[in-house]
This record gives C-alpha cells, sequence and structure tokens, in this order.
C-alpha cells in the first residue's frame, strides 16, 4: 500500500520509512525491497516527469562495482558514456600530468577501470524502474511535516505526518525513518541534529548542453582547461551527445550582475572561461549556479532509529565528483544493515556501525573538498601558501589530487578496525575494513577467467571464501580443510548456532583440477572456483606454499571483515558471535547450499 492509497483517517505502518526520491533515497529503497523489507518513499516532487538533471554525473570505479554487485550496472552502461582517458589545456596546448590525468591514471586494481559519465535524471530512472520491479514505488507529492518518537510503544516507534500538495494529511507508522532529503533535509531538522560546517565564497556554475567546439578531444570522457580567470574550468563528455562545463563565476561578475544571474550570461562566460577554444551553444538543458558548503551532520543516526543518507548527512563541492558516489557508498553500507537487524539476520549493535563508519569518511572528504575546492577556484589555500609551486594554484590541485586519488576514486575507501565487524587478522595481507579485491578465478572445465565480484553479489550475506590447496601432492592442505569441514559439521560450529540465512560459502582452489570435491579431498564449500596462475591467492596476500590457506569472510557490501587459518574456524566462529542472531530453526544449511 502507497501513500496514495491511504485514507487521511487511516494509519499505515512500514519497517522503514525513507523521504526522500533522489538517488540515495532510491537505492536504498531497491536494496530494502530485494530484501524483503517493507518501505515507504517519498518525494516532495514528481521527479520521473522532472526535466532537471542534478548535479551528480560521474561515476567512479568503486561505486561502478557496488553498483554491478546490486544488478544495476549493465542497464546504466547502455546509457552513460563510458570515460577512461582526458585532457588538460594551458593557453591552448596540452599539458600532462594534471587534472583528471591524475585520478584516471590510479584506477587500477579493479576490472571496471573507468568512470561512468550519467547525469543524476538517468541514474534515478534506472534506479526508479528497479525498485518498481520489486515491488516498490515512490509516494511524489508529499512532505513530511513532523515525527515524532514513542519509545513506549510496540516496534513501530515512529510516528510520522505528510502532506501532499492540496493539503491532505496522512499518518503512518515506522520501525526506521531515513533522511535521504538533501542538504536541507526535513528528518535532520526535525530531529534536531546539528549540521556543522561552513559556506564558502565561490559560486560555481555548472552547464549541461549540446555544444559545438573546436576543443580537440572533447569527447573522450574529460577535460579541464587552467584559465587565469574562471580557475580550473571543467569539462565532461555525457551521455547523449552532451557536455557538462563548470567553473568558479568571478566574483566581480556577480557584484557586478547580482541576483539574479540569467542563462545568457552564465554562456558568455562560459564562452570566455573555454578560451583560447571557441564554444556555440546548441542547446541548454540545465544550467545551475550554486555556493558551495562543506558541513557534516553530528550523528548519522539519532536515538537509534533515526538515520541520514547522502546530502542529507553531509554535503560539499563538486570539485571531485563525489556527491552521488559518497551516497551510493552511505546507501550500500546501511541497507544491508539495516535489513539485516529488522529481518533477524544481525545483532542490533551492527547498525551502529553505519553512522561510526560512514562519518568517519565524509569528515575526511569534507577536509579534503576545501582544499580541492579552493584549488579549483584560482585560490590557494593559506596552509599551501609556502610551497615550492610559485602561487601556481593548478600545480598545487595536482599534488593534492595525487595524494587523494585512490580515496576520490573509492578503490582506498576503509574503515577502521572495530573488532567487530572489521577484526583484525595476520593471515591475509589485506587489511580488515578495506575492500576485498576483484580476482579472476576459473570455473571447473572453463579456460575463461571469471571475477570474483560475479559470483558473490550483494545478496545481503557475507561471503565465506575458503582458500585451499588440494591434491595428493598438499596433504598437510588437507588435514587443514578436513579440519574445518569437521568444525563446520560439528553442533559447535557458527553454521548450526546462528541464522543460516546470513551466509554464504565459495572455495577457491590453487592450481587447477578435474573435480573439486576429489581435488580437495573434502566437500567442497559452496561452489567451487580454481587459481589457475595463483593470483587470486597473491592478491589476497595467502600462502600457498604446502600446508596453508585460509578463510576469509567479506562483508555483504565488499568489505573484507576478518580472515582466519583454515584449522582455526572456532575464531571464524566467534567473529560471527557478535554480528549474526542465534538461529532460529529455520531448515537453511548454507554450507550445503
Amino acid at each position: 500500500m502507497h501513500l496514495t492509497d491511504i485514507p487521511a483517517n487511516m494509519t499505515s505502518r512500514y519497517d522503514v520509512i525513507i523521504v526522500g526520491g533522489g538517488p540515495v533515497g532510491l537505492l536504498l529503497a531497491y536494496q530494502l525491497a530485494r530484501l524483503n523489507v517493507s518501505t515507504l518513499i517519498i518525494e516532495q516532487h514528481d521527479k520521473a516527469q522532472q526535466d532537471t538533471y542534478g548535479r551528480a554525473c560521474t561515476l567512479y570505479p568503486r561505486t561502478i562495482e557496488m553498483l554491478d554487485q546490486l544488478g544495476l550496472l549493465d542497464e546504466m552502461l547502455q546509457v552513460g558514456l563510458v570515460g577512461r582517458a582526458s585532457v588538460t589545456y594551458k593557453d591552448g596546448q596540452k599539458v600532462h600530468d594534471r587534472g583528471w590525468d591524475i585520478v584516471l591514471s590510479r584506477m587500477t586494481d579493479t576490472h571496471l577501470d573507468y568512470c561512468l559519465n550519467i547525469r543524476q535524471k538517468y541514474s534515478e530512472n534506472i534506479f526508479r524502474s528497479a525498485l518498481e520491479r520489486h515491488g516498490g514505488k515512490v509516494s511524489s507529492g508529499w512532505t513530511l511535516k513532523d515525527f515524532s518518537i514513542d519509545d513506549t510503544s510496540d516496534d513501530y516507534r515512529i510516528i510520522a505526518k505528510m502532506t501532499d500538495d492540496k493539503g491532505a494529511t496522512v499518518t503512518a507508522q515506522s520501525k526506521y525513518t531515513i533522511g535521504a532529503d538533501g542538504g536541507r533535509s526535513s528528518v535532520r531538522s526535525i530531529a534536531g541534529i546539528p549540521f556543522v560546517g561552513e559556506k564558502s565564497e565561490f559560486r560555481w556554475v555548472r552547464i549541461d548542453a549540446v555544444v559545438n567546439t573546436n576543443m580537440p578531444d572533447s569527447r573522450i570522457g574529460f577535460g579541464a582547461i587552467e584559465s587565469a580567470t574562471h580557475g580550473n574550468v571543467l569539462w565532461v563528455a555525457l551521455d547523449h551527445g552532451r557536455s557538462r562545463i563548470g567553473f568558479a563565476l568571478p566574483k566581480a561578475l556577480y557584484e557586478e550582475h547580482g541576483d539574479p544571474i540569467t542563462e545568457e550570461v552564465v554562456k558568455q562566460e562560459a564562452v570566455k572561461a573555454m578560451a583560447p577554444f571557441k564554444i556555440e551553444f546548441v542547446q541548454v538543458d540545465w544550467w545551475t549556479l550554486y555556493s558551495i558548503g562543506q558541513r557534516v551532520a553530528q550523528t548519522f543516526q539519532h536515538n537509534s532509529r533515526i538515520l541520514l543518507a547522502g546530502d542529507a548527512a553531509h554535503t560539499h563541492s563538486s570539485g571531485a565528483a563525489q556527491g552521488m558516489n559518497t551516497g551510493v557508498h552511505d546507501a550500500v553500507n546501511l541497507a544491508w544493515k539495516l535489513a539485516g537487524v529488522l529481518n533477524g539476520q544481525y545483532n542490533p549493535d551492527i547498525l551502529s556501525t553505519y553512522s561510526t563508519e560512514r562519518r568517519a569518511v565524509a569528515q575526511h572528504l569534507i577536509k579534503l573538498d576545501k582544499t580541492i575546492s579552493t584549488l579549483i577556484s584560482g585560490h590557494i589555500p593559506p596552509s599551501y601558501t609556502g610551497n615550492t609551486h610559485h602561487g601556481e594554484a593548478n600545480m598545487v590541485l595536482r599534488d593534492v589530487l595525487a595524494s587523494s586519488a585512490q580515496f576520490t576514486i573509492g578503490l582506498g575507501v576503509a574503515y577502521a578496525p572495530d573488532g567487530v565487524l572489521n577484526k583484525s587478522s595476520p593471515i591475509s595481507s589485506i587489511a580488515a575494513g578495506q575492500r576485498a579485491p576483484d580476482i579472476l578465478v576459473q570455473k571447473p572445465g572453463s579456460r575463461l577467467p571469471t571475477r570474483l565480484y560475479s559470483l558473490t553479489p550483494n545478496n545481503g550475506k557475507f561471503w565465506i571464501l575458503v582458500f585451499a590447496l588440494g591434491g595428493p601432492q598438499q596433504r598437510p592442505a588437507g588435514d587443514k580443510l578436513k579440519s574445518f569441514r569437521a568444525y563446520l559439521d560439528s553442533p559447535d560450529s557458527f553454521t548450526k548456532r546462528l541464522t543460516g540465512n546470513a551466509f554464504e560459502f565459495l572455495t577457491i582452489i590453487a592450481g587447477s583440477g578435474l573435480q573439486a570435491d576429489e581435488t580437495l579431498g573434502v566437500e567442497k564449500f559452496g561452489n567451487a572456483y580454481y587459481d589457475a596462475q595463483g593470483s587470486a591467492f597473491a592478491r589476497y596476500g595467502i600462502s600457498s606454499a604446502e600446508g596453508q590457506g585460509a578463510v576469509v569472510v567479506v562483508r555483504p557490501d565488499g568489505i573484507l571483515g576478518f580472515a582466519a587459518g583454515l584449522d582455526r574456524g572456532d575464531e571464524v566462529g566467534a567473529y560471527f558471535d557478535a554480528i549474526v542472531s542465534p538461529r532460529v530453526n529455520d531448515g537453511v544449511d548454507p554450507v550445503a547450499k
């Protein structure tokens, strides 16, 4: 039942109410729907009918990986423009190792080594359609007016009041409410969560248009022009033959024209910013002039039941294209935890790690964004005025982008070890809290490699990767495998004690073989795949010497949680004891799958 079906005098109940039908709200609703959580998502505007395109347009490799594991990437690739290259100009001449070159050259250790330029409108359309395929629907035209929390009530403790544009009012109850409603979040405001930060003096322009230009390589993905008057000018080749131009609006011009700045003035400034290249506007789809604010909510979780995500939790410039990317990271981190708590898979305390993990990332991003946005605007922050670049902001920007590139593209985003979700172990060279590498393995009998991420979709469960040696020549390894199998089959195993729908197994065998169980000497753990070249073992830092192997636990969001030796099943069990709820007699045996 959706809001449009609710009589004004009737109260309806949902597991989760999401306020905000932008990309973060839609992605949250989609994931929760896939995990059988009843969700109401409300949006003030009918965004499916809007012509506005939004500032978000570039998705980085880690975001693309996450969307792929949620089954959304293929459709997005049919719409967006894939960008692997960039060009930077100064005084009409190409300069190298500057601007986007710095970021794109760091897109390594991923099989999705590109950016996807797709405007927010089209991402939202794809997310909305995916949500509808899972029985969800955005209730448009409704605004959250107030909510209260009744701690004496049953589990549906949040009472939300909503109105439509005709003045009708409805009340709905939920167990949790998520504010994904932007920088002016009503959820954050009603909850009284401080939004800490500042607003900078810089004003930026963004224009999406069909243009004619004599700038070489204008459709390869990205470009930049180091302008003496308009800062570091952004050029992005977009979907549907469009291009995005972005630049800092000179303060003198703004003071001359005041509010409102017109489209004609903005186009005139764009022509100046692109000099010495010429541009002609054929059709303008969208443009905006905005001030830069860097703020982060004091907490992303209030009273345990109110959660914030995306711009409702943090705002920053679009200088490093972090807005939607960070929002997707928020949504993916939150959805599996919230659904797992609601579905009885995970202990309720696990939900608090969302705020801890994502707020720390947002704080780092805000600090970095203050520097990058200042440099893009053509100014050097005071802390950098003593460097060796003789006051040239673009050279300082190059160094800052280089040092932060892995974080920017998302592959380097990591969470601190906390002893629960991210539990340190010396077994793997990948630290707990870091992204689990997307290695290549082979199916039995196949000569073609398969990506690990395609075998381990984000289905809200932990993936337990058993790295194993096998064959007659590796009997010590076989003994350890027998130890792990015996542990899993025993009454003390976490697979017997804890809820059975919280994890799945997958076996990765060093070398090759004819049949997995025969190769291993024990029954395989989930489906088995081969590491014919040893690259998978090497990338995870697991010894393939005689007698070695490992159990690696990967969180539903693709983060490495824990690793242990094959003969330390009890340690794996202790890890899950702190996360997974005790088993209900559901008849599910994940090892037998």
